[in-house]
């Protein structure tokens, strides 16, 4: 990285919690000042918190004259208002998520969106992560450069015979047609990790043939003993347009991953839509994108990519 340039790294969560939802932040941020929402832990709601956030991060920066302002939260709106306190930097905002897609709908979406576009438009560059997302994206912002979503590399490990889900376990992430394709393969052991407001209901539900495991911090020991992974996302537009974590931590490892049918996947021969077809692919997958996962979105490799970012910025 170029030294003489002065880069902000932006961010509500604090920084240990950053390699979480972008797992290239540690070999990028160095030699970078990273700022954070240093109490968001401590406060209880999340939305209150991250409301705040939208106002807190631009006096994080204003008047400390940084040549590119890197927002890698994702969360709407903030990066217009440090744009307009440091209007001399270059702002770049990273698109890990269009959280409106998943929280809102009908006309307050519209509302919100509007907004959120205009966003888009006052920042200098939009870094949307899958292509899928540029499409949308582009017509909007007037610079964008597309930039994977980061995984660490990871070991192949060796194919268990048990299948596994892990995430937040809420209803309209549709952990039922699991379940179903359970029922439908009582010879095969099925793992869900994670925690949520719907375990309970979910517990019940469940053939004998399901364990439930809860929240755990790191998930790549229990992917190591599993044989194929399943990765569930609920029905919303901002679900169309991103390769969702669970999909490159099972491919990266080497384990054969089905999805549930979205745009983002577009030629990917394992989507299902029913219990029944996910019961098949769970009995006849074979192949696993692991190479394609390394040679496209492994973590050190994206950072080269965000690095390249910043001296482009820095020329213009």
């Amino acid at each position: 990285m170029d030294k003489s340039q002065k880069i902000a790294i932006l961010h509500r969560y604090p920084a240990k919690d950053i390699p979480k939802t972008n797992a290239a932040f540690p070999y990028f941020s160095k030699g970078c000042d990273v700022l954070t929402f240093k109490t968001f832990n401590r406060l209880k709601s999340k939305v209150f918190k991250s409301i705040l956030w939208v106002f807190y991060a631009p006096l994080l920066v204003i008047g400390r004259r940084y040549d590119i302002i890197y927002c890698d939260d994702s969360f709407p709106y903030y990066s217009a208002l440090v744009k307009l306190v440091s209007p001399k930097s270059r702002v770049i905002k990273r698109l890990g998520d269009i959280h409106l897609m998943y929280y809102t709908s009908g006309w307050l979406f519209k509302f919100l969106h509007f907004f959120e576009k205009l966003e888009w438009k006052i920042v200098d560059e939009v870094v949307p992560i899958s292509p899928t997302m540029a499409e949308y994206v582009e017509p909007i912002t007037r610079h964008s450069t597309t930039i994977l979503d980061p995984v660490p590399a990871k070991p192949r490990a060796k194919l268990g015979h048990s299948v596994m889900f892990h995430g937040l376990l809420t209803k309209n992430k549709g952990v039922d047609i699991l379940l179903k394709a359970a029922k439908l393969l009582p010879k095969r052991r099925f793992w869900i990790v994670g925690d949520g407001p719907d375990r309970k209901r979910l517990e019940k539900l469940a053939p004998l043939n399901v364990t439930f495991f809860g929240w755990v911090d790191d998930v790549y020991p229990i992917i190591e003993r599993c044989g194929v992974g399943v990765s569930l996302r609920a029905k919303n537009q901002g679900n169309e347009l991103v390769v969702t974590s669970p999909f490159l931590q099972y491919s990266v490892m080497g384990k054969p991953c089905i999805v549930s049918k979205r745009k983002v996947f577009d030629g990917y021969p394992y989507q299902f839509t029913t219990a029944e077809h996910l019961a098949y692919l769970i009995d006849t997958v074979k192949t696993d994108c692991r190479a394609y996962v390394l040679e496209h979105h492994e973590a050190e490799h994206i950072a080269r990519q965000i690095q390249l970012l910043f001296a482009k910025n820095r020329l213009r």
